[in-house]
C-alpha cells in the first residue's frame, strides 16, 4: 500500500472517533472507584453500538440529534474515549496496515506507559517525526497522536477533557511555545 493510501486509511479511521466525548475511569491512590464504559479505552465501533443500543432503550433516533446533542447523550452515558484508549486503538490499526502486530491492550494502557521504556524510544531528530509517533504532554498524563507531518507542521487527533472530546490539532515542530515534552515512537513501528 503506497504511503499516500495509508494514511487516507488512518485519516478515516480516525474520523470515526471525531467529536467522541472524553472519557475516562475515575481513580483515586490507583484505584478505580467509578468505570466507565470500557473504562474510556474502546474502539469506535464499540462505542458506537453502545449508543445506538441506548438510544433504542429510550427511543431516541440518533440520526435527529445534532452533533452537540449526540456528544451530550454520549456523556451523559459515560461513552467515550481518552487519550491513550485513542492512541492506542489508532496504533493498533495503523500497526495493521503495515503489517505489524501491534499488542497492546487499551484497557491496560496509559499516556505514560506509552512514550516511556520499554514500549517506545524519544525520536531526537525532529526530521525523523512521522505518522504513528506520540507527543507526550503534562508529564505523560497526555499524548497526541500524529496523522502527518506536511514540513514542520505536525496534525495530529487526541482526546481531552479541555478540548471537549476527540478533536485535530495542528503545530509546527519549531514552534517553542507548544507544550511538547518529546515526541515517541512504539518500538514495535520502528
Amino acid at each position: 500500500m503506497a504511503r499516500s493510501q495509508l494514511i487516507n486509511s488512518l485519516l478515516t479511521e480516525a474520523e470515526h472517533y471525531l467529536d467522541l466525548p472524553y472519557m475516562s475511569n475515575r481513580l483515586k491512590d490507583g484505584r478505580i472507584i467509578k468505570e466507565r464504559f470500557l473504562g474510556g479505552k474502546g474502539h469506535w465501533q464499540q462505542l458506537q453500538q453502545a449508543t445506538q443500543k441506548l438510544a433504542q432503550k429510550q427511543n431516541i433516533e440518533l440520526k435527529n440529534l445534532s452533533k452537540q446533542e449526540l456528544y451530550n447523550f454520549q456523556k451523559k452515558h459515560q461513552i467515550g474515549i481518552d487519550c491513550s484508549g485513542l492512541a492506542t486503538q489508532l496504533l493498533i490499526f495503523y500497526g495493521k496496515l503495515l503489517n505489524k502486530k501491534i499488542n497492546l491492550n487499551p484497557r491496560r494502557t496509559s499516556a505514560d506507559m506509552l512514550t516511556s521504556a520499554p514500549l517506545s524510544k524519544l525520536i531526537v531528530n525532529p526530521k525523523k517525526v512521522k505518522t504513528g509517533d506520540l507527543v507526550r504532554q503534562k508529564n505523560g498524563h497526555h499524548l497526541l497522536f500524529i496523522l502527518k507531518k506536511e514540513g514542520q507542521t505536525i496534525k495530529y487527533i487526541h482526546s481531552s477533557r479541555e478540548g471537549r472530546g476527540v478533536k485535530y490539532g495542528q503545530f509546527k515542530l519549531s514552534d517553542k511555545t507548544f507544550p511538547n515534552q518529546g515526541i515517541y515512537r512504539l518500538l514495535l513501528l520502528d
